[in-house]
């Protein structure tokens, strides 16, 4: 299988970060309880799932640009 850098993808470390930099929080006050790379209908796309006390963040972020193609905050 083709590795996550030879397919030009950012990384699952690099998702991370931009999803934390997009919701304002730091690695260290959050949980994660999805990191992983899909594909999205042929696109590759890394979903990124972590809590922050009781709120829920959810991203899919392009595993080629880096881009935030949608998320999803949820507070209980």
């Amino acid at each position: 299988a083709a590795t996550e850098a030879s397919r030009g993808f950012i990384g699952v470390d690099r998702a991370k970060s931009i999803a934390l930099g997009h919701a304002g929080v730091s690695a260290s006050s959050v949980s994660f309880s999805k990191a992983k790379l899909d594909d999205d209908d042929g696109r590759g796309v890394y979903e990124i799932e972590f809590y922050v006390g009781n709120t829920e963040y959810d991203y899919k972020i392009d595993a080629y640009s880096g881009g935030i193609i949608e998320y999803d905050i949820d507070r209980d």
